[in-house]
C-alpha cells in the first residue's frame, strides 16, 4: 500500500484570521511542488495552499506531513502541527523562518529541515520509512543540474501567475534580508536549457514570475535565456526582479523585451545614501535621486513596466520622507509603487541589531510572529512614532493611489510600455493596494508589552 504524504503551504492567521497581503496576486509554493517532485512515485502526494483557501487534510489521513513557512505565518504552521501530531501523525517543518530558527522549530514538529530540501529530503524520507527519523536534517547546497520539474499539477488552480527560477542566492548584504544568510553567499545557477525547457511547459497566456533573488548578477546567461525563447518561438510574459543597474545594460534590455519581459521589480528601497549603505546597498542611488530617474526613464524607454520597491521606517527616515517619496514616485512615473515599513525578521542583521539596541517592540513569541508584516510597526523608529510610521506610509499608498490619479497612472503605463496587460496590472496592484491601505488591519495586541 502506498504511504500518503500531505504538503501545506500555511495561512498568515492573526486573531483567528486570514490575513491578505497589501495586494496580494498568491503565487503557487514552488519549495512544495519541487519536494513533491523529490518524493518517490511510490507516495500519493497532495499539496495544500491556505493563501487560497483552508481545508482540511486529516480526512485524508496522510502518513506523514510537510510543513514550510515564512515568518508572520510561523504561528499557523505550528498550529497545524500540533494538530497533525495530535492526531499521530508526523510533521516536517522547513522553509526561511525553521533554518533561522531551528532549535525554536523543533519544540512544535518531528523533524526540521534547514537550508534547502533536494540535499535532505530523499535521505529524511529514506529514514521516515525505515522507522529511524532524526530530529533535524541539513540540506547543504546542491548543485542544480537536472532538476525534477516541480509537480505542478498538484497545485490547486486560482493563480494568476506561474512561478519558475533559473539561480539561487545573492551576493548582497542587505540588513533586512536573511537570503543571503540562508544560502551562506552561494550562488547558483540552472543550465540555460533546463531553464528554457521549463518555461515552454508553461501557459503562454499567462504570468511568469522568474523568482531569483537576483536574476542579473550574470546578465550574459540572461540574455542566452532570452535568446533561446526567441529561438524557438517562446515568447513569455516574464516579470523578473533584480537590481535597479540592471537598466544600464542595452543589449540585455534589449533582449528581455523581446522574449516577452512586462515587468522588472527593483528594490529601491530609499532616496537617502546614508540610509542605503546602512541597510547594506552602499552607492546604488549614486549623489542623488537622478541615478534612480535616468535608470527608471532607460526601462521605460524599452517597454518595460516598473515595480518600484521602497522602505519606511529606516533610520534616516523622518516626517518629511513621505512627501519626498510620493513627489519622486510620481515624477518617475513608475507604474507600481511597493511602500513597506522596515519589517526585521529573524535571520537578519536588522533582527539583531533592533534587539540589542532594545528597540523590538515585539516579546512574546511565537504568537507575536504573526505581526511580523510589511504594514505594521513593531519596532521603535528612530525619528518617528510607531503611530507616525504606520499612518504615514498607509496615507502616501492612499495618496498614490487616489481614483483621478490611478486612471493617469495606468495611461502613463499604456503609454510607457503599449502592453494592456502591463496598464491592467498596474491599474489593479495600485487599486488593490489603496483598498488595503483604508481598511484598517487587524492590531497585534502585544506590540509595547
Amino acid at each position: 500500500m502506498s504511504r500518503r504524504l500531505l504538503l501545506i503551504n500555511p495561512a498568515h492567521m492573526l486573531n483567528g484570521r486570514v490575513q491578505r497581503g497589501p495586494a496580494q496576486f498568491p503565487i503557487p509554493p514552488l519549495n512544495l511542488g519541487y519536494v513533491a517532485a523529490l518524493t518517490p512515485a511510490s507516495w500519493e502526494v497532495r499539496i495544500i495552499d491556505e493563501n487560497l483557501r483552508l481545508e482540511e487534510g486529516l480526512s485524508w489521513r496522510p502518513d506523514l506531513v510537510g510543513l514550510t513557512a515564512l515568518t508572520p505565518n510561523a504561528p499557523r504552521a505550528y498550529a497545524l502541527a500540533q494538530q497533525y501530531r495530535a492526531a499521530g501523525i508526523p510533521v516536517v517543518l522547513g522553509g526561511i523562518h525553521a533554518s533561522a530558527l531551528p532549535d525554536e522549530a523543533a519544540r512544535y514538529v518531528d523533524a526540521v529541515v534547514v537550508g534547502e530540501a533536494e540535499g535532505a529530503w530523499p535521505r529524511l524520507l529514506a529514514d521516515f520509512e525505515a522507522g529511524r527519523l532524526q530530529a533535524r536534517y541539513d540540506g547543504g547546497f546542491d548543485a542544480l543540474e537536472s532538476l525534477a520539474p516541480p509537480r505542478r499539477d498538484l497545485y490547486p488552480g486560482g493563480y494568476f501567475t506561474e512561478v519558475a527560477f533559473t539561480s539561487k542566492g545573492c551576493l548582497g548584504h542587505c540588513d533586512f534580508c536573511s537570503i543571503w544568510r540562508f544560502y551562506a553567499q552561494c550562488y547558483r545557477t540552472r543550465p540555460v536549457d533546463d531553464v528554457v525547457d521549463e518555461l515552454a511547459t508553461l501557459p503562454a497566456h499567462k504570468m511568469v514570475f522568474l523568482a531569483d533573488d537576483n536574476l542579473t548578477l550574470q546578465p550574459g546567461r540572461v540574455i542566452e535565456i532570452c535568446q533561446q525563447l526567441v529561438k524557438r518561438g517562446l515568447r513569455r510574459r516574464l516579470a523578473i526582479q533584480g537590481a535597479i543597474t540592471l537598466a544600464d545594460n542595452e543589449e540585455l534590455l534589449i533582449w528581455l523585451k523581446r522574449a516577452g519581459c512586462v515587468y522588472v521589480f527593483v528594490g529601491l528601497e530609499s532616496l537617502n545614501g546614508e540610509a542605503l549603505t546602512q541597510i547594506g546597498k552602499p552607492n546604488l542611488l549614486g549623489a542623488n535621486a537622478e541615478g534612480y530617474r535616468r535608470r527608471l526613464a532607460n526601462l521605460h524607454r524599452h517597454g518595460l513596466g516598473v515595480y518600484g520597491s521602497f522602505i519606511v521606517g529606516l533610520d534616516q527616515d523622518t516626517p518629511e520622507t513621505f512627501a519626498q517619496l510620493e513627489r519622486f514616485i510620481l515624477e518617475a512615473e513608475i507604474d507600481c509603487a511597493l511602500i513597506n515599513i522596515l519589517a526585521p525578521l529573524p535571520g537578519t542583521l536588522l533582527w539583531e541589531r533592533l534587539i540589542a539596541e532594545g528597540r523590538l517592540l515585539l516579546r512574546h513569541f511565537p504568537d507575536d510572529y504573526a505581526c511580523c508584516t510589511q504594514d505594521r510597526v513593531y519596532f521603535q523608529p528612530a525619528h518617528l512614532t510607531p503611530q507616525q510610521l504606520e499612518e504615514g506610509a498607509r496615507q502616501l499608498i492612499v495618496r498614490l493611489n487616489r481614483p483621478g490619479l490611478l486612471a493617469r497612472r495606468a495611461r502613463r503605463t499604456w503609454q510607457h510600455t503599449h502592453s494592456a496587460l502591463a496598464t491592467l496590472i498596474a491599474l489593479e496592484w495600485n487599486r488593490r493596494s489603496r483598498v488595503a491601505a483604508r481598511r484598517i488591519p487587524d492590531r497585534c495586541e502585544n506590540v509595547g508589552t
